[in-house]
């Protein structure tokens, strides 16, 4: 009984605590950034009726990434993950930067896509390099008994794309009031109790962290929302997304835990190739999100359906996994 009890307690405990700080640190962080006028500045380019949230408090991963690593370094300590902490602060300062330029220097756009894609594979570079003694070097195909095998160098770089792709791809669904955040919660849950269920308690407690972080966060950032994320938490929460998946040894199962995060991620893509190719647009707008928003769909509506969407992906992998 205590084998099962135990990890429930730890979890338990470190999403609640992580809630806790969450709640009382974000009032104060909202209030600070109005006493300011600091604020996101909506692109124009993005759907018309974003515009009335201009000035809206952002920066919201710095409080979750904070009271993420603050609880992730307490009862029970993790210091084995020191290295994967620190990498993640690199993400967190690479989306702390671009904030900065849209909050306080006024500017939209951030700072160029291309200087920070690379410092992102550098970054993921960092994460393989590290977690070559600790990521099984195999991928399980869902659904099947299948393992492939893959070589180290293979591997390396397979780890890099997935932890860049999901870097980018939760930044990409961060776009309505509530969606990324929700979203997260059920991604993060799914990794936290299988790698508790694999033996892999370290990772599971930075999981459990992060979980109470966005719940604390979605409180404030549901509709209408009173702060966004910012790249700040999205590029952290993203490249833990990846980091996750490879510490499990079921990293594919990551196309379904976040299945949200790739079809709209798969939109924006195949937006662009249309365009390019043929000369028009499949979607009214990507990410898929904005699309069904200018069909008519309330913002809210979409939110929440989205998180219909993520939950099943989540307990089809959950299948794949007990099967």
């Amino acid at each position: 009984m205590v084998l099962v009890i135990d990890p429930i307690v730890r979890g338990g405990f470190r999403i609640a605590l992580s809630w806790l700080l969450g709640m009382v640190l974000f009032p104060l962080f909202i209030r600070w950034q109005r006493q300011k006028s600091l604020g996101q500045k909506i692109k124009k380019e993005g759907p018309a009726m974003h515009l009335h949230k201009e000035n809206t408090p952002s920066m919201g991963g710095v409080i979750v990434v904070f009271v993420a690593f603050l609880v992730a370094f307490l009862w029970p300590p993790v210091p084995d993950l020191f290295p994967y902490i620190l990498l993640l602060l690199g993400f967190f300062l690479l989306g702390f930067l671009d904030d900065y330029w849209k909050s306080v220097l006024g500017q939209p756009w951030g700072w160029k896509a291309r200087y920070r894609f690379v410092l992102e594979v550098l970054l993921a570079c960092g994460v393989m390099w590290w977690g070559r003694a600790f990521f099984p070097p195999t991928l399980v195909v869902p659904f099947t008994n299948k393992v492939i095998a893959l070589t180290p160098a293979s591997f390396f770089f397979y780890g890099v794309l997935l932890i860049v792709a999901s870097c980018n791809a939760f930044n990409i669904a961060d776009g309505l009031d509530g969606l990324a955040a929700g979203c997260g919660i059920l991604t993060l849950l799914f990794w936290g109790i299988l790698l508790e269920l694999l033996h892999r308690p370290s990772f599971a407690a930075l999981a459990f962290a992060f979980v109470g972080g966005l719940f604390a966060f979605l409180w404030f950032n549901c509709w209408p929302a009173e702060i966004f994320l910012g790249d700040s938490g999205s590029l952290p929460i993203g490249a833990l997304m990846g980091i996750l998946a490879l510490a499990s040894g079921h990293s594919l199962l990551l196309v379904f835990s976040g299945i949200v995060f790739v079809v709209d991620t798969f939109s924006v893509i195949l937006q662009v190739l249309s365009f390019r190719v043929l000369g028009r647009r499949i979607f009214l707008m990507s990410p898929l999100h904005h699309h069904f928003e200018l069909r008519g769909e309330k913002e809210a509506r979409v939110t929440v359906r989205l998180w219909m969407v993520q939950a099943l992906g989540v307990l089809l992998a959950s299948i794949s996994f007990w099967r």
